[in-house]
Parts: C-alpha cells; sequence; structure tokens
C-alpha cells in the first residue's frame, strides 16, 4: 500500500503544473506575482545600450524574490476565474502545485519554471532562478529587435590621388616663347591710327560752328521748364481731413420711425444727448458720443454697470470727413 501511494503522489507531481500560465499572464498586466510558500517573480525593465556596432533594445526580464511570501491573492483569484472553480478551490491547487515543485527540486535539484526561467535549488536549500533570455510573453518585449550597424568601408585608393604632370617638348617650349613676345610687342606699340580720337575731333568741330543764337533758345527753354515745374511743386494740395466719432451704442432699428421713437424716450429718461446714428445697415441709437475712444469705452462700462438695461451697449466708429 505504501508503494502505491508513493507512486500515485510521484505520478501526481509529473503531472503538468497549471500555475505557469497563469502567473505569465498575471506578469503581463502586473510588475509582480506572489506565489504562496514558493516567492515572488518581479519584472525588471532594462533601458536601451548602445555598444560599438548595435544598439540594444531596451527589454525586461523576470527576477525571483524568494522572500515575499504573503500572498496577494491574485493568483487564485486568476486560476478560480480560468478553470471556472471557487477561491478556496484555486487555493488547493496552488498548494498542490507548490508541494509537486518542492518535490522535484528535492529529487532532481532544479525545475523549467514555464517560459519564465529555470527553478533550481542548492545544496543548502537556497532556491536560484535564471530567467530566460527572451520574456516573449511580456508587452514590451514585442515588436523590439537589436539594431546592428555595420562598419563603414573606406574605399580610398592612393593610385587615384597621385597627382602627374608632363613637361612639354622642347619645339612647343620655343613656339610657346616666341607668341609670348610677339605678343608683348603688339601691347607696347604706339597708337598711331586711333579711330576714336579722329571721331571726337570732329564732333569738336561741328559744335564749334553751331551759331551762338541758337545755343541761348536752348537755355531760355530750359529755364521756363524749371519754372513751370517749380510751380506745379509749390501748388496747395487738397486739404481734407478726417475726423473718428465713437458712439456708445444702446440699441439697433431697423425701421427709422422705430430708432426715432426709442431716441425720444431716452431723452425723456434724463439722457439728452440721445440721438440716431446716419444708418449704418441698421439704425443704431446712441445714448451719447465721444470724439475720445477710451472715453467712449469707459462710459460704456460704467452705463453697463449703473444700468443693467443697457447691458448690450457697445461702441460705434465713425469716421467723418470735415
Amino acid at each position: 500500500m505504501k508503494k502505491l501511494q508513493f507512486w500515485s503522489q510521484l505520478s501526481y507531481f509529473c503531472s503538468v503544473n497549471t500555475i505557469y500560465q497563469p502567473i505569465e499572464k498575471l506578469l503581463a498586466q502586473h510588475e509582480y506575482v506572489v506565489v504562496p510558500n514558493l516567492g515572488g517573480f518581479v519584472v525588471q525593465k532594462q533601458s536601451a545600450e548602445i555598444t560599438e556596432n548595435c544598439i540594444k533594445a531596451p527589454f525586461s526580464t523576470i527576477a525571483f524574490n524568494p522572500l515575499m511570501q504573503h500572498s496577494d491573492g491574485l493568483l487564485a483569484i486568476e486560476i478560480a476565474r480560468s478553470q471556472s472553480i471557487s477561491y478556496r478551490s484555486a487555493m488547493e491547487v496552488i498548494e498542490k502545485e507548490i508541494l509537486r515543485i518542492k518535490f522535484k527540486l528535492d529529487m532532481s535539484g532544479s525545475i523549467q519554471f514555464g517560459n519564465l526561467g529555470l527553478l533550481s535549488q542548492n545544496r543548502l536549500g537556497q532556491l536560484l532562478f535564471t530567467p530566460t533570455e527572451k520574456a516573449d510573453f511580456l508587452p514590451s518585449n514585442l515588436g523590439l529587435a537589436n539594431l546592428y550597424l555595420s562598419a563603414r568601408k573606406n574605399n580610398y585608393n592612393e593610385a587615384s590621388q597621385t597627382i602627374r604632370f608632363t613637361l612639354p617638348s622642347t619645339k612647343t617650349v620655343k613656339y610657346a616663347v616666341a607668341a609670348v613676345l610677339l605678343l608683348g610687342l603688339l601691347l607696347i606699340s604706339p597708337q598711331v591710327n586711333d579711330v576714336r580720337l579722329s571721331n571726337q575731333a570732329n564732333l569738336v568741330s561741328i559744335l564749334n560752328t553751331v551759331p551762338i543764337h541758337k545755343t541761348i533758345k536752348i537755355e531760355n527753354k530750359v529755364e521756363v521748364n524749371k519754372i513751370e515745374i517749380q510751380d506745379s511743386l509749390t501748388e496747395t494740395p487738397n486739404t481734407t481731413e478726417t475726423s473718428e466719432m465713437f458712439h456708445v451704442v444702446v440699441a439697433s432699428w431697423e425701421s427709422a420711425e422705430t430708432a426715432s421713437k426709442y431716441c425720444q424716450e431716452l431723452n425723456a429718461a434724463s439722457y439728452t444727448q440721445a440721438h440716431v446714428v446716419s444708418p449704418i445697415k441698421k439704425n443704431h441709437v446712441a445714448i451719447q458720443s465721444f470724439t475720445n475712444k477710451v472715453e467712449a469705452v469707459v462710459f460704456m462700462k460704467e452705463l453697463k454697470k449703473a444700468n443693467r438695461k443697457f447691458g448690450s451697449a457697445w461702441v460705434l466708429c465713425q469716421s467723418a470727413r470735415n
């Protein structure tokens, strides 16, 4: 009977573990998972690293802390939800799986803990954990790969950079020297027949033959033109000045009669300066007008505070030419 019980327990302990997948799922959602009576698995994030020819992408690894023994209930809740069992039944499943893991550690010294890594036990009974290189079940590791940089090849060719000079033969040197001497003689020789000088001389002689009275008439015409230009410049410009009026409008009407009646009501209510502004699309009733915009705005604000009836008052700028 004892042998049968031993082999039945051993067959159960060698069965497939049912807590690996829930742990992986919880690690994908949270930063740690506590396994009661075993320890806690923690997600550790490592930043990108730049080496000589490679840029390593940021990745996350799994670490194990045997001191995390206090259960927060997340693992039991996940097992109960996935297997459609009660919370107490899920706790019993976890206890049985922990017994199986510890039994296998005592027998073989190590166990492959799903996709998390290798869990082993030393001679002193301490638990050691070696994480897997690629934790593909973590969302932070999806779609990231190392970037390898190819070394830049220097295609510098020393032979192509050599500069060669080829000297001409002695015959070509003689011809070149003769051509330079001939060109120098041509440049140094005096100008015997200069066509430009002869043309200038003829033009001077022609100018000297012009009668004196013709030149006087030309000068008089020039003076007359100068006087006419000065007279045109001294003409008085059109002096048209524009002035702006700022009306504090309290109402606008389509009908001119309605606007005038409302203006009479305002005059009767001690607003003696109320008047109808010349129609601009509508007939605006101004309670008072100013020549200064600042004064008009200040009056409008004070009017709104004093009487809510004029809460929609606004300032109309109207330009008038004198």
